[in-house]
């Protein structure tokens, strides 16, 4: 089915103008539009891309295209290195929409069934109605049911390597038929994803460290988005309202909905310490145990970013344990 988009009202000022001149129409928009057809998405991605470092860029590229185009969800889901497992690394849902990203974590792309071989080679899959699906896909019809998905919109993202990583859209409320204008745009934004640097780095397959690959990926969410990181890119998190702000070694800071009490629980114990009342730090990102600038207070300064996290002179002695100082 066809999906409608809203256009703002536009204010019209013709005729003479005190600067221009006779003749010329000057055009006002009233509002910006809420909504912006498929034929816009790849410009607004790009800027999104552009204006921020990768992972926030495309968390707010996927808020986007998942509200622009009416979906239900958008997501990212990104293979390693050898294109033999796959995980979900990144999803925005609509408002009463269930996550899943946590779900699809590290799996064989086997599960992919007859959908591996077109991604591979670059071609996009419009699934309109799951039911339909052949059966040579029912490992991910199943998972399509599990996550209430109706139709979806799968499209490769492509690099030198090959296929690195898949962008997608789902319905999940009702059926729908993907146009063929919103899978053009979906792939030219793929392709943008496919070229795009962060410090001179292009976006490859994921290569996870033997050391690292046992500790179990955690995941930012704000709002209805969502974002997955590796614990030892934490600094450190600290309290900020009922939610929490996370410093990653990016130096990125990242809000989070959940309580600083609820990191305590699932950070590893091996690298975090509750440093004080209102934050937790990486021990392995300490660059420094020192007394604050004029004053007995403590704090930690993290590396990389420079960020000052406090330190509670209770905490103290455990901490100088930890760091051997």
């Amino acid at each position: 089915m066809g999906f409608e988009h809203r256009y703002p009202k536009v204010e019209m000022h013709t005729g003479t103008h005190p600067r221009l001149g006779s003749g010329v129409a000057v055009w006002e928009f009233d509002e910006l539009p809420e909504m912006l057809g498929p034929d816009c998405w790849a410009v607004v991605a790009a800027r999104l891309l552009m204006s921020h470092n990768f992972e926030p860029g495309l968390a707010a590229m996927l808020e986007f295209i998942g509200r622009s185009a009416r979906a239900d969800r958008a997501w990212v889901l990104r293979f390693n290195h050898d294109l033999t497992t796959m995980r979900n690394t990144n999803e925005w849902c609509a408002s009463g929409i269930t996550s899943h990203v946590e779900d699809l974590q590290d799996v064989p792309v086997t599960m992919l069934g007859d959908m591996l071989l077109p991604l591979k080679e670059g071609q996009a899959l419009a699934i309109n109605d799951i039911e339909l699906l052949g059966r040579g896909m029912r490992a991910m019809q199943r998972e399509f049911r599990l996550q209430g998905i109706r139709s979806t919109l799968t499209v490769p993202v492509m690099a030198e390597e090959g296929l690195i990583a898949l962008i997608g859209l789902d319905c999940t409320r009702q059926q729908r038929d993907w146009t063929e204008s919103e899978v053009h745009a979906l792939t030219q934004i793929a392709a943008l994803i496919g070229v795009s640097r962060i410090e001179g780095a292009a976006l490859t397959r994921e290569r996870i460290a033997p050391e690292t690959d046992a500790l179990a990926r955690l995941y930012l969410r704000s709002g209805h988005s969502a974002r997955g990181v590796d614990p030892e890119d934490i600094c450190a998190v600290e309290a900020d309202g009922s939610g929490t702000m996370i410093h990653l070694a990016s130096g990125e800071t990242v809000p989070d909905d959940r309580p600083l009490r609820w990191w305590h629980s699932v950070l590893p114990a091996h690298l975090f310490l509750r440093t004080h009342r209102s934050a937790i730090a990486n021990l392995r990102q300490v660059d420094r145990f020192q007394k604050r600038h004029r004053g007995q207070d403590l704090e930690l300064v993290l590396k990389g970013t420079g960020h000052r996290s406090p330190v509670a002179r209770a905490q103290a002695p455990e901490l100088r344990r930890r760091l051997g100082v």
